[in-house]
């Protein structure tokens, strides 16, 4: 069955209270201009072809204000900073994309790269002119791609007045294929938004896919598990460093039915997060002290 509608079907119970509540608001405000009007009201109000029009408007009013949710932003508590989580092509919205790379800065993997559904296939197609050398020569510039780099290293290009943030989460194996690790994907994105903050110039926003889930997933981590770790890593470097305006999560259509990713969770979990997160103060150790552990000043839940 289609998933889209599935996601409506999810709903049904919302969009039946709506139905039930609106049909009887409608009834209670029918009676009431009968009474205002001595009864000469009904002959328009109270036949079929009204009621119908009445229960059409409302089923059409319930069912567009239970539409499955596409995006939703949430705000960090004391600060100026959000995180949108939005379905769609990533490479539409606004601010900088980051674009997931393996180690060696290998854009054509032995043709597969061409051969793929993904970002860094797209990058090449709409704004390299499908010219994968062109995006070798830009990446060249600033970087020695004859050797392999760490894990979180990021390479920062532009191109038609797009800013991309190549990001090394994947090691190139022989056979011109990557493999990953859990631990590969947590400390790429603790690298990230390090040097997003201290290396990048400012920008307002910064789109970053479902890294680590399609050709170079984990077998231990799903997509919904991905999501989660995106948010919270992201959180907890903001409490340290200003990294942007806004962080947009984007999901592509694909993913959100592959994964079966339930929005409604995940918004719950992101506005708990953004709300309750936790910031712990160590008090300031005085100088000549002997080795011993920084005592808690504060924690701010």
């Amino acid at each position: 069955m289609n998933f889209t509608f599935m996601r409506w079907i999810k709903n049904y119970f919302s969009i039946l209270k709506d139905i039930a509540t609106g049909m009887g608001t409608s009834w209670v405000s029918i009676e009431l201009l009968s009474y205002a009007t001595s009864e000469s009201i009904d002959t328009y109000t109270k036949n079929t072809t009204f009621f119908l029009i009445i229960l059409i408007l409302v089923i059409i009013i319930s069912l567009f204000k239970n539409k499955p949710k596409t995006s939703f932003t949430c705000k960090l508590r004391d600060k100026d900073n959000y995180i949108e989580i939005k379905v769609g092509d990533a490479f539409e919205n606004i601010g900088a994309l980051v674009v997931p790379i393996n180690d060696c800065f290998d854009v054509s993997l032995g043709g597969n790269v061409k051969k793929a559904k993904s970002l860094q296939n797209k990058l090449i197609k709409e704004f390299y002119n499908t010219k994968e050398e062109h995006l070798e020569k830009d990446i060249s510039e600033k970087i020695d791609i004859s050797k392999s780099y760490e894990i979180g290293t990021t390479v920062e290009i532009e191109q038609k007045n797009k800013i991309f943030y190549l990001l090394v989460n994947s090691r190139k194996k022989d056979n011109n294929r990557v493999e990953s690790s859990v631990d590969d994907f947590l400390l790429s994105l603790s690298k990230l938004w390090e040097y997003i903050s201290s290396e990048s110039g400012r920008n307002e926003s910064v789109t970053i896919p479902l890294i680590n889930t399609n050709h170079g997933r984990l077998p231990n981590m799903n997509r919904m598990t991905a999501l989660k770790e995106i948010i919270y890593s992201y959180i907890e470097s903001s409490k340290y460093y200003d990294i942007s305006d806004k962080l947009i999560i984007s999901i592509h259509p694909h993913d959100l039915k592959k994964g079966n990713i339930d929005l409604d969770e995940i918004e719950e979990y992101l506005k708990f997060s953004c709300k309750h997160f936790r910031i712990v103060k160590l008090s300031e150790k005085v100088e000549g002290e002997g080795i011993s552990a920084s005592t808690v000043e504060t924690i701010n839940n």
